[in-house]
């Protein structure tokens, strides 16, 4: 496993925590949603949020059991990029709109806020190859159970899964433990049940 170190000095804040509690919950086609600096950016991103990220991800994680790294190209994408970068792996995005590439890969997908496909190129090399999912949050659980199922049809195996954050409200690590047989891992988990959320246990 890889040793990550800080790179703004000594940590005496824990910016995880403080990015999922007591921020703003809004409804989103009709379902509360927790405005946070790490998928929305509202307030601004800090470099220390994201490092403490990458650095804990890394150690809960073994990314020597994988040959890659996949991530969905919405609000978790760039947290994928940025752990892939610090572990020394190789990664791909799943994508919502088809490029039209060869061999284009696509699945359909529902989460708690919309739903549609998502596509994946390149998977001809990647067969036979093992995968972990890292992901910026935990909802229903549909997004991550879809990207499941579309890397197993395609002959990759998926040894794990991480998320920076699990909503506590929908039950959806359950039901990616459920529906794959994974058990997702996760650094804090929080519920927007109110006007502002709560963290609820923070790994």
């Amino acid at each position: 496993m890889s040793n990550i170190i800080y790179t703004f000095g000594v940590m005496k804040i824990d910016y995880i925590k403080e990015a999922f509690n007591d921020q703003p919950v809004v409804m989103v086609s009709g379902k509360k949603y927790c405005i946070n600096p790490l998928t929305d950016h509202v307030p601004i991103t800090k470099p220390e949020l994201l490092q403490q990220v990458v650095n804990e991800i890394s150690i809960i994680v073994d990314f020597e059991s994988a040959d890659f790294l996949v991530g969905e190209e919405d609000r978790g994408g760039y947290i994928c990029a940025l752990t892939a970068f610090a572990v020394g792996k190789p990664f791909t995005l799943t994508k919502w709109n088809p490029s039209g590439f060869e061999g284009e890969v696509c699945i359909d997908f529902r989460n708690s806020y919309t739903h549609g496909n998502l596509y994946l190129n390149g998977i001809k090399e990647l067969a036979g190859k093992k995968a972990i999912i890292v992901e910026d949050l935990i909802d229903t659980g549909g997004t991550i159970v879809s990207m499941v199922n579309l890397l197993r049809a395609n002959n990759i195996e998926v040894v794990d899964i991480v998320a920076v954050a699990e909503k506590t409200d929908y039950s959806g690590a359950e039901r990616i433990k459920k529906e794959t047989g994974i058990t997702p891992k996760f650094l804090v988990s929080f519920s927007s049940k109110k006007e502002l959320s709560k963290v609820i246990k923070r790994i």
